[in-house]
């Protein structure tokens, strides 16, 4: 158990009697806290009532001693290999599943939300709740202080990113999958962080919250809000090709929608710069101490006149809009 705590394991073979507790309980105690790792139960018990509690309580085999040893290790070597390609074959053709929803999900908020800061939130919770990630977080990098900052985090995060400070440039220290991911612009993995060296400083808060392998995927790096999505999962090993490509689509999308939030924001923007510009003119235009007649370029009438040419003449702004300048005669 105490290795379970703090490594990582394929296959678990337990004999029936042992001390503190037996082969069942064992089963039990890994089955509770560490998930559906293959378990044969290797024992020189046959009774019926040990083999159907070994079946009822998750074992993936149960293997009797006894007999040939070349027959019966052959035997155990295969049953070894089926229940670890049988777990791993269940374990990426769920998360395959659940990343097509994930992608689904994430499109349909795309489409809703027009807030950066909220549709990230809304992605980490889809892709922890609909993709069965452990934990995932996003952070926009800060020009000011060269740092990748979280912004949004679904999962047992508490005290875990206070640990971590992601720098945006290559610093010794912060070379990290996040930092990386987002400095070389490319999808980063660490598929066993127990075991990886970058991963050091946060091994034993990785390990409480079952952490075992994370991807980061850099998004938006040609925008104002450039930054990276880094997701958990439980299980070594977790992130194939298949699963990295999906991750990938999605923060193509997520790219693509901050893209979009750039030109809307600049749209905005602008607009606001030219209403802030003709409420300057309209003020230069009211209060200038000359006679001022706006033309249309294209017809030649005037289309607006200010107050000291009214005054100055003594007309209604109606007598002078559109008109040619040869129909005023005063002019």
């Amino acid at each position: 158990v105490r290795l379970l705590e703090h490594g990582n394991f394929d296959a678990i073979i337990s004999d029936y009697q042992m001390p503190v507790m037996d082969g069942i309980q064992f089963l039990v105690e890994v089955r509770t806290h560490f998930g559906l790792i293959p378990f044969i139960l290797f024992t020189g018990k046959g009774r019926e009532e040990v083999v159907i509690q070994a079946i009822n309580n998750g074992a993936n085999f149960y293997l009797q001693k006894g007999g040939d040893p070349t027959a019966q290790f052959a035997e155990l070597r295969q049953k070894i290999l089926a229940a670890v390609e049988h777990r791993r074959a269940d374990t990426q053709v769920t998360a395959l599943n659940r990343l097509y929803t994930v992608l689904s999900a994430t499109n349909r908020a795309i489409i809703r939300i027009h807030d950066k800061n909220e549709l990230l939130k809304e992605i980490c919770r889809i892709a922890v709740d609909d993709g069965g990630f452990t934990m995932v977080w996003a952070g926009i990098a800060n020009p000011a202080n060269h740092l990748i900052e979280p912004v949004a985090v679904h999962g047992p995060f508490e005290g875990y990113l206070d640990r971590i400070r992601i720098a945006m440039d290559d610093r010794p220290g912060n070379r990290g999958p996040t930092s990386t991911a987002f400095r070389e612009g490319t999808p980063t993995v660490c598929n066993d962080i127990v075991t990886d060296e970058r991963m050091k400083p946060v091994w034993e808060p990785a390990r409480k919250r079952g952490f075992r392998a994370l991807a980061a995927f850099p998004f938006a790096l040609d925008t104002r809000n450039a930054g990276v999505i880094t997701f958990y999962a439980s299980e070594p090993g977790f992130f194939t090709d298949q699963i990295i490509r999906l991750l990938e689509e999605q923060s193509q999308d997520l790219s693509f929608a901050f893209t979009i939030f750039d030109h809307e924001e600049q749209r905005i923007a602008a607009a606001k710069d030219l209403k802030i510009s003709e409420l300057q003119y309209r003020r230069l235009f009211e209060t200038a101490q000359d006679a001022i007649l706006i033309l249309d370029g294209s017809t030649g009438k005037v289309i607006d006149a200010n107050k000291f040419i009214l005054d100055m003449l003594g007309y209604p702004l109606e007598y002078f809009i559109g008109k040619h300048l040869w129909e005023l005669g005063f002019l």
